[in-house]
C-alpha cells in the first residue's frame, strides 16, 4: 500500500464515529464549499426579505431590542411581525450582535447555520439506518451541502425552513433510535418555530399505531410551545395574542394554492372568496380522511417496521399533506424534499425520486425568486402525483416483505 493510501485510511475518532482521514478531508472541503456557495447568494434581496425580514429588523432596531417583543403586531407600524415568537427572539438576538454587519447577512446567517444542522442530522440518520455505512452517510452530507432548494431557501430567499426542519430531523433520528422523550422534545421545538412541522405529525401518528413510539411524551409539544412564549409575555404581549398566532396565519390566505404544484392547480383562480373558503375547508377534511385511510391500512397490516420503512413513510405522508391541503406555499414541501435525500441514499434505486422532487421545486422556487418561463403549474402537479404514487407503491412493497429487519 502506498504511503498516501495508508495515511488516508488512518482512522480518527470523532465523538462516536471512527472516521478515516480521507473522509475528514472530504467533509471539510464540502463544508467550506457549501458555505462559499451560500455566501455567494447573500446579496440577493428576495421579496420576502424586503417585505418582511428587513422590516422586522428595522422595527426591532427602532424598538431598542427586547422591547420589540412586547409590541402587539398589526396594531401599528411599530410591529408587522406575523411569525411565532421563537423567531422573533432570533430577530432580537441579531439586533444585539449585529453591530456593523448588514441586516441581510445577519438574517440569512441563521438559516444557513441550520442548513448545517440539517446536513449533519441527515448524515447521522443515514449512518444509523444503513448500519454504520460511512460512505453513504458522507454522500448524504455532500448532497445536503448543494441541494438546490435548501441553498436557495436560506441563502437567496432568507427564509428559515431549515430551522424547524432541523428539529424535525432530530426528532426522526431519535424515533429511529427509540429515544421517544427526546424525539418529542425536538418535535415540540419544531412546532414552536413554525406550524409547518405538522406535516410530520401523520408519520408520528402512524408509527404510534404500530407501537414504535410512546405517545405519552406528546405533552412536550404544548408545554414547550407555552414556555417559549414567556419572554414575550414578560415583555408585554398577552397570552391570548401569542396563542392565537397560528390561527391568524391560517386565516391569512384564501388562495387554493400559493405556487405549490398541488391538486388545486386544476381549479381556476378566478373563484370568489366564499367558494374558495368552502373548498379550503373541504380540502382540509379530505386530506384528514386520506391520512386516516392510510393509517388504518398500515395499522391492519402485520409486518416489521424498519428504519427504511419509516423514512419512506415520512416522504409519503408529508407529500400527501402538501399535495392535498389547500393554500400551500412552494416552500412547504421542505420536509419531504430533505428526507427524500435520505430515502434516495439508503435505496439508490429511489434516488431519481429525490432528483425529480428537486427539479419540480426548483421550477416553483425560480418562479418566485427570479421569474420563470413555466407559466402553469398543472403539469408539475401531474408529475408530483406520479412521484407520490411511486413512493406509495414502494411503501406497499415494503409492507409485503415477509421479514424486515428493524433498524
Amino acid at each position: 500500500m502506498r504511503f498516501i493510501d495508508d495515511f488516508f485510511t488512518t482512522e480518527v475518532k470523532i465523538y462516536k464515529y471512527k472516521v478515516p482521514i480521507f473522509d475528514m478531508l472530504f467533509f471539510t472541503i464540502l463544508t467550506c464549499l457549501g458555505l462559499y456557495f451560500r455566501m455567494s447568494l447573500f446579496t440577493i434581496r428576495s421579496g420576502d426579505y424586503v417585505k418582511a425580514f428587513a422590516d422586522w429588523m428595522r422595527e426591532c432596531h427602532q424598538a431598542g431590542g427586547f422591547a420589540y417583543l412586547g409590541i402587539k403586531p398589526g396594531v401599528s407600524e411599530a410591529s408587522t411581525f406575523d411569525y411565532n415568537c421563537l423567531y422573533q427572539y432570533v430577530i432580537v438576538i441579531l439586533h444585539y450582535i449585529g453591530g456593523s454587519i448588514p441586516d441581510i447577512y445577519l438574517v440569512k446567517s441563521v438559516p444557513v447555520i441550520f442548513d448545517y444542522v440539517c446536513a449533519i442530522t441527515v448524515f447521522r440518520i443515514v449512518y444509523h439506518v444503513t448500519d454504520k455505512n460511512l460512505t453513504k452517510a458522507m454522500m448524504s452530507y455532500a448532497v445536503m451541502m448543494f441541494l438546490p432548494t435548501v441553498v436557495l431557501n436560506s441563502a437567496a430567499w432568507a427564509q428559515n425552513d431549515s430551522i424547524y426542519t432541523a428539529f424535525v430531523l432530530l426528532s426522526l433520528l431519535h424515533i429511529l433510535k427509540g429515544n421517544d422523550n427526546r424525539a418529542f422534545v425536538y418535535l415540540a421545538f419544531a412546532y414552536s418555530f413554525k406550524q409547518q412541522a405538522i406535516f410530520f405529525f401523520p408519520f408520528v401518528f402512524i408509527i404510534w399505531l404500530k407501537n414504535k413510539v410512546k405517545i405519552r411524551y406528546v405533552f412536550w409539544i404544548p408545554v414547550i410551545h407555552v414556555l417559549a412564549m414567556i419572554p414575550a409575555v414578560i415583555a408585554g404581549r398577552s397570552w391570548g395574542d401569542l396563542l392565537g398566532t397560528y390561527g391568524r396565519q391560517v386565516q391569512m390566505f384564501s388562495r387554493l394554492t400559493m405556487n405549490y404544484p398541488s391538486i388545486y392547480t386544476i381549479i381556476t383562480g378566478d373563484l370568489n372568496t366564499a367558494v374558495r373558503k368552502v373548498l379550503i375547508s373541504a380540502g382540509t377534511m379530505a386530506t384528514a380522511m386520506i391520512i386516516g385511510i392510510i393509517s388504518y391500512y398500515i395499522y391492519k397490516k402485520k409486518f416489521d417496521v424498519s428504519g427504511r420503512f419509516m423514512i419512506t413513510l415520512v416522504v409519503f405522508t408529508a407529500e400527501i399533506c402538501c399535495f392535498c391541503l389547500p393554500a400551500m406555499h412552494e416552500r412547504y414541501g421542505y420536509i419531504p424534499e430533505v428526507v427524500a435525500v435520505i430515502y434516495g441514499i439508503v435505496n439508490v434505486k429511489r434516488l431519481p425520486i429525490c432528483v425529480a422532487l428537486q427539479v419540480i421545486t426548483m421550477i416553483t422556487y425560480t418562479r418566485y425568486l427570479f421569474g420563470s418561463t413555466v407559466l402553469t403549474l398543472w403539469p408539475l402537479s401531474i408529475a408530483m402525483l406520479v412521484l407520490i404514487m411511486i413512493v406509495g407503491y414502494d411503501l406497499y412493497l415494503q409492507m409485503r416483505e415477509p421479514e424486515v429487519t428493524s433498524a
